[in-house]
């Protein structure tokens, strides 16, 4: 697993060849996609319900099984990762959900130190680590608060701080505002902006559509499984 984690500067921090997932109902999720993305990347993905987004996610965290083509993230052949390197794997990458995913009977502190913990991170880095984050997403003065006393928008971003506390290099959000008010989503995608230059790869799935069109990042589009198309401000990638 160590010889993998660097790649060469020329070469995407992600490329998917050839990509398709068939799930045990027959469904054909995903149809030869190809898709590269460099360090440093900001992209949206975008698509109707089924479109192929959500599962576009699992398989870059090696969630499910592929039945043909490669996906390389960082140098690491996900597909083909024996199970007990899985889990270093996963810690290079930070994942924000929808539904928040916070631990009720934790504290906000706790919440991001989890993700500290289970890498075994020494106690003091631990504490000067979350400090810094939860300062970073404007949430110091809450670190002793439980989820059920913030906000929406105050939960996603925990979410986001537990997923950067490792400085993953690549951050997948999937539907982050889907459950925010207007102002809370674009605080949010103000946020992951915040984390994409500090260092992280980011990809967003959505289908706030006027986010998209105004914050003017590379876009992908599925469609039926299939990426249809693959835009930035106008032009394509190539």
């Amino acid at each position: 697993m160590r010889k993998h984690e660097m790649i060469a500067a020329d070469q995407p921090l992600i490329q998917i060849s050839d990509l398709s997932v068939v799930y045990s109902t027959g469904t054909e999720a995903l149809k030869g996609c190809s898709l590269q993305v460099d360090k440093g990347d900001f992209l949206f993905v975008v698509g109707s319900s089924g479109s192929g987004k959500s599962t576009l996610i699992k398989s870059l965290l090696g969630e499910i099984p592929i039945r043909s083509g490669k996906i390389l993230v960082g140098g690491n052949d996900v597909a083909n990762l024996k199970r007990k390197f899985m889990p270093y794997y996963r810690r290079r990458i930070g994942v924000v959900f929808q539904e928040f995913r916070l631990l009720d009977d934790r504290n906000i502190f706790e919440n991001v130190a989890l993700a500290q913990r289970v890498i075994g991170v020494e106690h003091h880095r631990i504490k000067k680590n979350v400090k810094g984050m939860l300062q970073l997403v404007g949430l110091a003065d809450r670190a002793s608060a439980y989820p059920r006393e913030l906000s929406g928008g105050e939960q996603q971003r925990v979410a986001i701080a537990r997923a950067m506390v490792n400085r993953p290099s690549v951050l997948l959000a999937d539907e982050p505002t889907g459950n925010l008010d207007p102002q809370n989503s674009w605080d949010i995608m103000k946020l992951l902006e915040d984390m994409n230059h500090l260092g992280a790869t980011v990809m967003v799935v959505t289908h706030n559509n006027e986010i998209v069109d105004q914050m003017m990042k590379r876009v992908v589009t599925l469609n039926q499984g299939i990426i249809v198309s693959d835009q930035v401000q106008g032009g394509y990638v190539q």
